[in-house]
């Protein structure tokens, strides 16, 4: 069973996502515990003050300790929001940590004060992260309150992406260049990148992608009920080549412009991946995988590695187990499974420079070199104890 990031992590990194816009943090410092992952995924480089940030440049937070409930802790709040109002944020998000919402601090007459800080209700978010990602990007499209102004002709936004899917940014730098390249205009990579004048134009659209639909339910219903915007989806990511040309298929059914250079790049990658794996001489028919993921993740990399490779699904110590970093790492060690891959967020990685996606054709050769080639370095620098492989030419570390 995939126990995801819950819906209050989600919440937060869909506000780091915006590039101008940052979560407020009113509780204790431990609250921020599941949020440090976003320093990694999308830090502020900027120098910060200690006393508001700690050791995280990424989440301010008021820093509540136990004798403050016994004194008013909205002092503490105030004092945050003071100083975050000198910095260059377009927009911030107020959150309340569980403890604080139990003591009913009256955290709406703060943020009165600020017609650029929203409060987030994070009393009514779902459980898991993906819904707590979409509820709050719907939040910040009413909050934002655009009008529609004229339909952009081509205009695109990018929707249901977080910087918690692997390497986002490889993944949108291929995407959105081969639909520039078809003669779409990208208005807004929501959450994920943009900022909050891309989001206030996106109202003018003249079309959505869905990349994860976990992501973006609300979202797009939201962009369709109130601004006329269709959203074009296929139901899952675009993980494995199948699913990537469903998706080109599916734009161009949608708009009537298909993604030609897209479409031959995509051939391009299918002779590349078949040619890596004549090289190796590696057989993958046979060899058995499990995936720990969300379902839209692991629809079609179920699909793409049965149809394309004949692997095996196998829940009982697999050769491959495709998981988030820390899992994959933990029962790689463990051995649990031969080898772990890592898939996505929370991951123990640190920020990408060579580029690991799992979505598109990159994502793919990053599958086929995950599988083929030598076992991750973390795994044999922490000397952990598992099984050689096989599977690779790396000297495996075994019991």
């Amino acid at each position: 069973m995939y126990i995801e990031p819950s819906g209050f992590i989600g919440a937060a990194m869909a506000v780091q996502g915006i590039r101008d816009a940052t979560v407020i943090l009113h509780g204790q410092s431990g609250c921020r515990k599941g949020l440090l992952g976003s320093q990694q995924m999308m830090v502020r480089t900027e120098q910060r003050d200690m006393k508001f940030y700690s050791d995280d440049r990424a989440i301010p937070y008021s820093n509540i300790r136990p004798e403050d409930y016994y004194k008013n802790t909205l002092n503490k709040l105030e004092a945050t929001m003071d100083h975050i109002d000198q910095e260059d944020y377009n927009l911030k998000v107020l959150m309340c940590s569980p403890g604080i919402s139990l003591i009913g601090d009256d955290c709406r007459r703060v943020v009165r004060k600020d017609e650029s800080t929203m409060l987030l209700d994070t009393d009514k978010l779902s459980n898991n992260g993906c819904a707590g990602f979409d509820e709050c990007i719907h939040d910040i499209l009413e909050f934002l309150d655009t009008e529609k102004d004229e339909r952009i002709e081509n205009g695109i936004n990018i929707i249901g992406i977080s910087i918690m899917h692997k390497d986002w940014a490889s993944f949108l730098h291929e995407f959105t260049h081969l639909l520039k390249d078809a003669g779409f205009k990208i208005i807004c990579t929501l959450g994920a990148g943009c900022t909050v004048e891309d989001i206030k134009r996106s109202v003018n659209a003249s079309f959505n992608i869905v990349i994860d639909p976990e992501y973006a339910r609300e979202t797009a219903e939201l962009y369709r009920i109130r601004y006329g915007i269709q959203s074009i989806s296929i139901g899952k990511c675009p993980v494995g080549f199948d699913a990537i040309e469903e998706m080109f298929k599916k734009v161009e059914e949608t708009t009537g412009i298909l993604p030609q250079h897209g479409i031959s790049m995509l051939k391009k990658s299918k002779r590349r991946a078949y040619e890596g794996i004549v090289a190796s001489g590696k057989n993958l028919s046979g060899k058995t995988f499990s995936i720990i993921s969300t379902e839209s993740t692991a629809v079609p990399l179920r699909e793409f590695l049965i149809n394309s490779f004949g692997m095996v699904e196998c829940n009982e110590t697999p050769d491959y187990l495709f998981a988030p970093g820390n899992i994959a790492l933990l029962e790689q060690a463990s051995g649990r499974c031969t080898k772990g891959i890592d898939i996505g967020f929370p991951s123990s990685s640190g920020p990408e420079f060579l580029k690991k996606p799992l979505m598109g054709m990159e994502g793919v050769m990053y599958i086929l070199d995950s599988m083929i080639n030598r076992c991750d370095d973390r795994i044999l620098l922490h000397g952990a104890s598992s099984p050689g492989c096989g599977l690779c030419e790396c000297p495996c570390p075994s019991n």
